[in-house]
Parts: C-alpha cells; sequence; structure tokens
C-alpha cells in the first residue's frame, strides 16, 4: 500500500524545498510538508527492511529449521526512546552485527559512551558505501514524478556524507537520552505521558533531518527500483 500510495509522486509526496532540490534554510528543517516526506520516507524504509528481513527469515526457517529474531519491531510508531529505536526495534541484523563488530570491542578499552559513538560513526560508513556502491555508478536518466515536479528526467548526485551525519546526528541523541535518564524529574515525565505521545517526541528529534539518510535512496531512484519486487495499485492514464 505504501508503494502504491507513494510511487506516483516520486516517493516525496509533499512539495517542499528538499523536494524540489533546493538548499534548505534553517526555518525548513520544521516544515509541515518536509516533515511529511521525511515520516513518508520513514514508513518506507521500515516497509522495505521489514518485508526483507521477513522474506529472509523464511527461507533461513525453511532451509535451517532455526528460528530466526524479528528484524524490524515497528520503530517508527512503537518507539519510547533514542536506544529503544536503535537498539531494540530498528534492523535487528545490522544492530548485531555493529554491536559484536564494533560496540563490545570498544566497550572492553573505553566506556560505554565513547562505544556508542563508535557504534554509530561505523553505522555511518557503512551506509556511506552502501551509497558509492549502489548509487553511485553511473546510472540511466529515468522519468519520476515528484511533487513539484510531476515528470522530469534526472540523475542522481548524491551528496557525500549526508548518511554519515544522520547517525551522527542519532549518536548524539542517545547519548543525551542518557544524561537525561540521570535526572528523576524526566523519568517522571516519561512515565506520565501516554506511549503514543512519547513515540511522537522520540520521532520528531530526527525526523527533520530525516532527508540526509533518505535523499541519497530517493532522488537516485532505489525506492523506484524496488516496487518492482511489489504488488502495486496505480493510476493507469
Amino acid at each position: 500500500i505504501s508503494f502504491s500510495l507513494f510511487s506516483h509522486y516520486g516517493y516525496e509526496p509533499f512539495q517542499s524545498r528538499n523536494s524540489a532540490g533546493e538548499v534548505l534554510m534553517v526555518e525548513d528543517y520544521l516544515d509541515i510538508m518536509h516533515l511529511g516526506n521525511c515520516f513518508a520516507a520513514a514508513i518506507l524504509f521500515q516497509v522495505a527492511l521489514t518485508f526483507c528481513g521477513a522474506a529472509f527469515a523464511v527461507v533461513v526457517q525453511t532451509a535451517t529449521g532455526d528460528k530466526v529474531v524479528q528484524n524490524m519491531d515497528n520503530p517508527v510508531l512503537r518507539a519510547t526512546s533514542p536506544s529503544n529505536f536503535w537498539g531494540r526495534r530498528w534492523n535487528a541484523l545490522a544492530h548485531g552485527m555493529i554491536k559484536r563488530g564494533m560496540f563490545k570491542p570498544i566497550q572492553k578499552y573505553f566506556s560505554t559512551s565513547v562505544a556508542s559513538v563508535g557504534a554509530f560513526v561505523a553505522s555511518g560508513l557503512f551506509h556511506e558505501y552502501l551509497v558509492h556502491l549502489v548509487l553511485m555508478y553511473d546510472r540511466d536518466p529515468r522519468v519520476v514524478h515528484t511533487s513539484s515536479c510531476p515528470i522530469a528526467d534526472t540523475t542522481c548526485k548524491p551528496q557525500i556524507g549526508s548518511n554519515m551525519a544522520f547517525f551522527v546526528w542519532n549518536g548524539a541523541l542517545v547519548l543525551f537520552e542518557k544524561l537525561l535518564k540521570r535526572h528523576q524529574t524526566f523519568k517522571n515525565i516519561g512515565s506520565a505521558l501516554p506511549h503514543f505521545v512519547i513515540t511522537f517526541l522520540i520521532i520528531m528529534t530526527a525526523l527533520p533531518v530525516a532527508h540526509w539518510f533518505g535523499n541519497p535512496y530517493i532522488k537516485c531512484g532505489y525506492f523506484h527500483d524496488l516496487q518492482e519486487g511489489f504488488l502495486l495499485v496505480v493510476k493507469i492514464v
């Protein structure tokens, strides 16, 4: 359903400076249209990773009989903190690899905070590599639909470093969360607020900069290619 809804708009359903390819001003990060596009991207990534994780789990369980850990646990709509989002709900497969390969080795010699920073930097480097591997090579111009330009021939030039910036930002949020947890006042506030309010507040700490992560994939046609693996409901002109 998500791919059917957003594919016609180039996966950017709302008009914003970012969807038009313009440089964002500070106030644009909280523009409702920009936030709407970022939320749509977050849902799309969650759906894609959930589907791919489920397909991988079916293959592994069928071949080996082993039970596979759930890869995604509805982080966008159920997370209760930045650490809960990244550590318990988002992409358990990648989280496990980074935890074993980066977090724990660093934690042997340094503090947990330093290990957390190292893990997010490693994740940023990994995703920068993915952008280079999947999206940086020459691709044929293609016809796309966007909210700002219904039909356009585009070529992709992803901004190197944007994925790293996104993960460094989220690493800083996790560290800030650890500082707040030391104060009883914030614990009391957290226990008093409804779950959906907490999730909304948590998502809003990263949603304004979500385009740092999503832009290379959306603007370079990743979802356009991925949609070929899904059944779509589209309007026939």
